[in-house]
């Protein structure tokens, strides 16, 4: 299915949009819903899902025979803890086949937390007792589940690129609805109770008692679950990082977060934490809240002592993290700040940051924009004091982001204790000097005058350690002071970041010199852009992009600016793709419009390595266990065409999200075949107890015509990996199976 084929098929329906908000036509599936993927988790595949989903259904339905709805306000309860604990508006799109009269209509469904929190409501399951069944005691039950809402959704094409097409007079078919409303507790607890769903993958000769009753039968995440449990796990300890004013007990480890115990966390405990909080009352008047709340990969529910299902992990694509800052400032030492360089062209003096200085600017040590310049001008002046926005901790941006650019194990152990504390990797972190023990009753701690006004431990607001010579002034006045603060998701961040949340009277949460990071994506970073048509910015830059010691993570050459010079079209790739279009370091952008046909972006250091901040995206399943389980078709289905539509060059998406960790990729129905595209990967670990494998084993040295498909390392699988790899030091997949066929043993443990 090419992009061309779908704005044709869209064509029909246009007149329909959710332009005056009002749905016609007659009632779809309304023979009932054959439910293939119900997906939660990151949005950095939210958008590529969607157009995998409508070129499944075309497929198999026929050129244009797929509806789309997608909108905000749904809501995901996790009933193990009590009371029970809701995330809110989440974002969310549901496609199906608007075709179906007589039969069940097939139906694809994703909705957007981040990484930690959808692997953990994957992971989420009960022991439960129907007592309308005689009290029959189901041992694997989800325990994590959606609610949508009801009628037309003002919020609507959310996703780039496709626009919402249904013609069901409720938006959302009813059945659609109420199969998606249905909890798993009220699935069962009737008198004879039905088989678990078919697409959670039951084989169904399995007894009742002992099948597994999914609610989500995936989860995207931009880390290994393995990791995002570590995070959860980090995240609920006690904390164990650097206290006020520079004094330390022992390394600054930060091992512990203190989300889950400490008094800045009363309510808190070991399984349960507090609420992580925006600083910016997620836009609005209330903050952005999402919970810590335990889970384990195997074995039995910590909190509800259901039987959790066997998984696997399949690798969909590399993105890098970028960081970014706004252009508010554009005085000497202000990020916004431009010059002529010598080939005449405008560009940024803020345009790199080492990657040592990159640490110490989001663990506190610095916040003065003259230290990110290495030019003699910097030594006249200490520059402006920045504001540093970093994410939650359970997000797979953050923790990528903290273990590649922040917590990098680079250089020599931790130099002896003093009462200062030396700027060491092992020292350094997002939470660093984030001690909820010292806030228990600090005024300023909540909203309650609005904004936060003094050092917080959540939500996080940090002034006074770094940024002597650059003190900036209080109260929100130009140009600020040197803080740290916290935004959640995505969309806040790069909203944060170009000051789109500053608001009078917000006090010092009001940004000039803010900087930031996020997952690499046209729908991520086009907010840059004040105004964006076609593949150009029509309005105004509000921030840019920084490489990372002089590597980009988009382009050949830095910032873009010369990759036409690099080479030329008639040369071999990758010296033939042409110069950033934006210019140098703004990101190309693309109004994601049915049509539009995206600059697809060469990715040239993430492909051989070089760019030090990036993650594989990743897709949780439930792994094929014989006579119990197979991974489910729908699943493998979704990964397939995700593959098959996305990437660059040659998918019909056009998104350029991610380079494709296969391409060629071939089947249908649950069976596919591809080719390794992606021939670096970062070395493996043991991590929350899972042994390390990178997966290349199993592959005997041929990387053709591999299999799509959930498994186990152990069983030599080829590409199915275990165990942790944020942070992991980058290598050759040829330089790993040499290392296997002189060890016998795959390489793990290297970190960057």
């Amino acid at each position: 299915m090419t992009k061309k084929t779908l704005v044709a098929a869209l064509a029909l329906t246009a007149s329909l949009l959710f332009t005056t908000n009002v749905f016609a036509g007659t009632a779809q599936c309304t023979s009932g819903v054959n439910l293939r993927f119900v997906g939660v988790g990151s949005s950095a595949q939210f958008a590529d899902l969607a157009f995998a989903a409508a070129n499944l259904l075309q497929t198999t339905h026929g050129s244009g025979n797929y509806a789309l709805i997608s909108f905000k306000g749904t809501t995901i309860t996790d009933k193990r803890p009590t009371p029970a604990l809701t995330d809110t508006g989440l974002s969310t799109w549901v496609e199906w086949d608007p075709t179906a009269t007589t039969t069940p209509c097939d139906a694809y469904v994703y909705i957007q937390t981040d990484s930690g929190v959808g692997d953990k409501d994957f992971f989420a399951y009960e022991k439960f007792t129907a007592s309308n069944d005689g009290n029959a005691v189901f041992k694997s039950v989800a325990a994590a589940y959606a609610t949508v809402p009801s009628g037309v959704i003002a919020e609507g094409n959310l996703v780039g690129g496709l626009a919402d097409n249904s013609t069901d007079p409720n938006g959302l078919p009813a059945t659609l609805q109420a199969a998606l409303n249905v909890t798993p507790e009220e699935y069962i607890n009737v008198a004879s109770p039905p088989a678990a769903p078919a697409y959670c993958g039951n084989v169904s000769t399995v007894v009742k008692t002992n099948q597994i009753y999914c609610y989500f039968n995936a989860a995207g995440t931009d880390i290994r679950p393995e990791d995002a449990l570590f995070a959860v796990t980090r995240g609920l300890a006690a904390y164990d990082g650097f206290t006020y004013p520079k004094t330390k007990v022992g390394l600054g480890t930060l091992s512990g977060l203190g989300y889950g115990t400490g008094a800045g966390c009363a309510t808190g405990t070991t399984l349960v934490g507090c609420g992580i909080e925006d600083s910016f009352l997620n836009g609005g008047t209330s903050p952005a809240v999402f919970n810590v709340v335990s889970f384990k990969l195997s074995g039995t529910d910590p909190i509800a002592d259901g039987t959790i299902p066997v998984y696997t992990t399949l690798s969909v694509g590399a993105a890098p993290v970028i960081p970014i800052v706004g252009n508010n400032d554009t005085s000497a030492f202000g990020f916004g700040n431009t010059f002529k360089d010598a080939a005449g062209n405008t560009n940024y003096t803020f345009n790199d940051i080492n990657r040592q200085t990159l640490s110490q600017v989001f663990s506190g040590y610095t916040y003065c924009t003259g230290d990110l310049l290495s030019s003699e001008a910097a030594t006249a002046d200490a520059g402006q004091p920045i504001q540093v926005i970093e994410r939650e901790p359970l997000s797979g941006t953050y923790n990528t982001f903290e273990y590649t650019a922040v917590r990098t194990l680079s250089g020599s152990a931790s130099p002896a204790q003093t009462a200062t504390p030396p700027v060491s990797n092992y020292d350094s972190g997002q939470e660093q000097f984030n001690n909820p023990n010292l806030y228990p009753n600090l005024s300023g701690c909540t909203y309650s005058s609005g904004f936060p006004s003094a050092n917080c431990f959540n939500p996080l607001f940090l002034t006074g350690l770094g940024g002597s010579k650059c003190a900036g002034s209080a109260g929100g006045t130009s140009p600020g002071l040197p803080i740290r603060l916290r935004a959640i998701g995505t969309g806040e961040e790069v909203k944060a970041v170009t000051y789109q949340l500053n608001k009078s009277g917000s006090g010092s949460t009001t940004v000039f010199n803010p900087i930031g990071y996020a997952f690499w994506s046209y729908g991520n970073l086009n907010p840059l852009c004040t105004s964006v048509s076609g593949t150009s910015c029509t309005g105004t830059w509000r921030g840019h992009y920084l490489t990372v010691d002089g590597i980009d993570p988009l382009f050949a050459t830095e910032g873009g600016e010369f990759d036409n010079g690099y080479g030329n079209t008639a040369n071999a790739a990758p010296r033939n793709v042409p110069y950033n279009p934006s210019g140098a370091y703004n990101p190309p952008v693309c109004d994601l419009k049915v049509g539009t046909s995206c600059f697809q972006i060469p990715f040239t250091h993430l492909k051989d390595g070089k760019y030090p901040l990036w993650s594989l995206l990743r897709t949780v399943t439930f792994a094929p266990k014989t006579n119990a389980v197979k991974t489910p078709a729908g699943v493998l289905d979704m990964i397939a065409n995700e593959e098959i539509a996305s990437g660059t060059g040659t998918g019909s998406d056009g998104l350029s999200d991610f380079v494709p960790f296969l391409n060629k990729v071939t089947g249908s129905n649950g069976v596919y075949t591809g080719n390794l595209n992606l021939f670096v990967y970062r070395a493996h670990y043991k991590q929350s107890t899972v042994p390390a494998a990178n997966g290349h084993k199993g592959c005997a040295g041929t990387f053709t015509g591999v299999s799509l498909q959930g498994g186990f390392p152990t069983a030599a699988t080829c590409l199915v990996d275990t165990g942790g790899d944020m942070g992991g030091s980058v290598l050759t997949v040829q330089s790993d199976v040499d290392f296997d066929a002189d060890f016998s043993t795959e390489e793990y443990g290297p970190k960057q």
